[in-house]
């Protein structure tokens, strides 16, 4: 029958643990959601101990041994790239030779598009991911919104950033398009309600010419549109913002791209940070939004007061990082100084090319790598996977926690391990059992996902 408005469901998930960026309580409890038809919203009611599982209110999703976390938020990341899977790579070999390979293997079609950023969708909720900043390439060097749709049907929140290139003999194409582009973005904008937005994504320094990182910082200030980048990801980038020569440059070369006129902004010595400076503090219009820099491997200590200075949040890549070698070139990363510092550092994945886990694309796993090779605190991480990659995304952190009586964008549930123990059964702290284990994440709870649920 319709016309009939159902009522929203009680559901108790049984935990050993339960942890979010602030939260941590650990033995056996349940925690009471409620939830709205077909998972629309989920909000979290309360928590309560239990001596079976019959005394838990409604309807029973038992997940003793695991410990509940809010859903997770990739705040960088390349769905369309998903079908291409993990591939191997030499950092000696260079930067430019896996760009080759991302070129001529990367779909090109709305279908292919479709079919791949469906499937990194998929590997996404595989993986806890319940919000991302996704990256719609540019396929043929030409901007996209093919795969926007797609998101925003999807149960990810987030933002797609629409990647766009824009150097040398094409800077004034870059330019011209940008205009429309900024208006087609902001009218599906204002059509989604927030839950998922339309960004802009300028490739990176050596592929887009300054002026064209100015006209789109104006146009994305005026319009509102959230603004992302990479920057200060290789050594090949250092050498050609610094020395305008290498890799990069024979690359723009080779396809008939270059152009002196680059020579006004790129070989004078600067560092990647320095040369986007003055860009970086320019989304200060009526809908402006801070940039968020993807990777930033490369980065010395006033590069760090820059960004800190102008507010853009930071994404850090741990396994992409190790992947293409950075900490070779650059030394560790320094995102706990940029924590230090002030700056939002939260976690991203970059494409599954780079990952070492075929059947998910979760942070979890980055969070993972940091508290066991640095011994980054477990909470610090949960609010990097968490919080901190809403905040960047212009997403409600609240979302994000467990906060009684309020709304909660996905409900994970990860096996922990006590130390010494098979098992979690509530002994160590739980954000430090969730990242000392291995096991994969479950998301049990999060709108249109609800497990058990009929």
């Amino acid at each position: 029958m319709t016309g009939i408005k159902q009522k929203p469901r009680t559901v108790s998930v049984l935990a050993s643990g339960i942890a979010d960026a602030e939260l941590a309580r650990r033995g056996e409890i349940a925690a009471v959601f409620e939830v709205a038809p077909e998972g629309e919203g989920t909000a979290a009611l309360r928590f309560c101990r239990f001596t079976t599982p019959a005394d838990a209110p409604g309807r029973v999703i038992d997940r003793r041994g695991c410990i509940l976390t809010p859903g997770f938020v990739n705040a960088h990341t390349h769905l369309d790239l998903s079908e291409i899977g993990p591939r191997p790579h030499d950092p000696a070999g260079g930067f430019v030779p896996w760009v080759e390979m991302v070129r001529a293997q990367r779909p090109a079609t709305p279908d292919a598009i479709e079919r791949a950023v469906q499937r990194g969708i998929a590997l996404s909720l595989a993986g806890g991911v319940v919000a991302v900043g996704d990256i719609l390439g540019a396929p043929g060097g030409r901007p996209t919104t093919a795969a926007l749709r797609t998101l925003a049907d999807s149960p990810l929140r987030g933002v797609g950033f629409v990647e766009f290139f824009g150097i040398g003999t094409r800077a004034d194409a870059a330019i011209g398009m940008l205009g429309p582009l900024a208006d087609e973005l902001a009218g599906f904008n204002s059509r989604t309600g927030g839950r998922f937005r339309a960004g802009l994504q300028p490739h990176a320094p050596n592929t887009v010419s300054l002026e064209v990182y100015r006209v789109c910082a104006h146009l994305a200030a005026a319009r509102g549109l959230p603004v992302s980048t990479h920057l200060a990801e290789t050594p090949e980038e250092r050498r050609f913002i610094a020395e305008a020569d290498g890799p990069q440059r024979a690359m723009l070369e080779r396809l008939g791209i270059w152009d002196d006129r680059e020579l006004a902004w790129i070989g004078r010595g600067r560092h990647p940070v320095e040369h986007l400076a003055p860009v970086l503090g320019g989304l200060d219009g009526p809908g402006g939004h801070p940039f968020l820099l993807a990777h930033v491997n490369d980065a010395d200590d006033a590069a760090i007061d820059t960004i800190a200075d102008t507010g853009a949040s930071v994404v850090y890549c741990p396994r992409a990082s190790a992947y293409f070698g950075a900490p070779g070139a650059f030394g560790p990363h320094r995102y706990r100084e940029m924590l230090a510092r002030g700056v939002n550092v939260c976690l991203g994945t970059d494409s599954i090319i780079n990952l070492d886990t075929p059947g998910r694309i979760s942070v979890l796993d980055d969070a993972r790598l940091l508290f066991h090779r640095d011994g980054t605190p477990a909470r610090e991480l949960l609010a990097m996977m968490t919080t901190r990659g809403a905040s960047a995304l212009g997403l409600d952190p609240a979302l994000f926690r467990f906060i009684p009586g309020g709304p909660v964008a996905g409900v994970v549930a990860t096996p922990g391990h006590d130390s010494g123990a098979g098992g979690y059964f509530g002994g160590d702290d739980p954000a430090e059992a969730l990242m000392a284990g291995g096991s994969p994440p479950e998301l049990v709870l999060g709108e249109r996902v609800a497990i058990g649920l009929v």
